[in-house]
């Protein structure tokens, strides 16, 4: 009887110590479960929803009822883009041209703030997404960022992007500038493809916190060393494109100190790879849709 018990005592022991070998090399090897086993120890305190040129999936991206909706799904950020008028105004509208958005054509560069704002910048949605049409929509202008403080003011956080900085000349200090006039140092977050263009903003005031845009082409597992060191020398944080990363490269940003919002993440499968992996939040175009995520995976 004493040799059986050992023997099942000998059986246990040895399965307990290959399911510990097992949970060690899944631990080594694999990304994902050390984000689990960091969350279990020490939860993230908050996964960040940035709406995306505000709710832009339900209605014309960068207008102040994309924001308005936003805000109502109860969104942490509302990411805008700014550019530059002839008369150097910062106005928001992300493309370099009004020809996508607009009912006009040419460089927003080549604008006066009187001309483009009598641009209806809001038909084009009603015509393209006929499914969330509204009358509302039809001559919506394309607002300043003053405009956009104005109406909102501390009642939501804002990620702003520089767009084009190299033809917007001193956008970093108009930006700056009207972040002071508002009050708003608290409570907004810059960022942009521009690595010189956020060098000059951190400068200006190296309170606010920079976000490095970045695009891949190809699928990424890791960021150098040397790119980790420099970035961290200006911004806290990296935003690159949801498609090409994985957990292997969120676990490496993050243990690096970086934070991680990639963009854009519309479909809930992929909403749901981005927080199992552990970022920090995403930029969406549909924040109610990531809201409910983040709450079923708090159940």
């Amino acid at each position: 009887m004493q040799k059986i018990q050992n023997s099942r005592i000998y059986f246990i022991g040895i399965h307990v110590l290959l399911l510990i070998l097992l949970f060690t090399s899944l631990y080594a090897y694999s990304p994902w479960i050390r984000i689990k086993v960091k969350e279990i120890i020490m939860p993230a305190d908050k996964v960040y929803t940035i709406a995306h040129r505000g709710a832009s999936g339900y209605a014309p991206e960068n207008t102040i009822p994309a924001f308005e909706l936003a805000i109502d799904m109860k969104t942490d950020y509302i990411e805008l883009d700014i550019q530059l008028t002839k008369d150097h105004v910062p106005v928001v509208i992300h493309d370099g041209t009004v020809n996508r958005t607009t009912n006009a054509k040419g460089y927003v560069k080549d604008f006066t703030l009187e001309h483009i704002s009598k641009l209806d910048a809001g038909s084009w949605f009603n015509e393209q997404y006929p499914m969330f049409a509204r009358d509302k929509y039809v001559d919506l202008r394309i607002p300043t960022l003053k405009e956009v403080f104005e109406r909102f003011g501390k009642e939501v956080d804002y990620m702003i992007e520089i767009k084009d900085p190299t033809s917007n000349s001193n956008i970093e200090a108009l930006l700056n500038e009207e972040i002071l006039n508002y009050d708003l140092s608290a409570h907004v977050a810059i960022h942009s493809f521009s690595e010189a263009s956020l060098r000059r903003f951190h400068s200006i005031n190296p309170a606010v916190p920079l976000y490095q845009i970045v695009w891949y082409d190809f699928p990424v597992y890791k960021i150098s060393e040397s790119y980790v060191n420099r970035l961290k020398t200006y911004a806290v944080g990296i935003s690159p494109n949801f498609q090409k990363i994985n957990a292997a490269y969120v676990a490496q940003a993050k243990n690096s100190g970086l934070k991680v919002f990639p963009y854009t993440v519309n479909y809930q499968v992929n909403m749901d790879k981005a927080v199992i992996w552990g970022v920090d939040g995403v930029h969406t175009n549909f924040p109610d849709r990531f809201s409910e995520v983040i709450k079923n995976n708090k159940r």
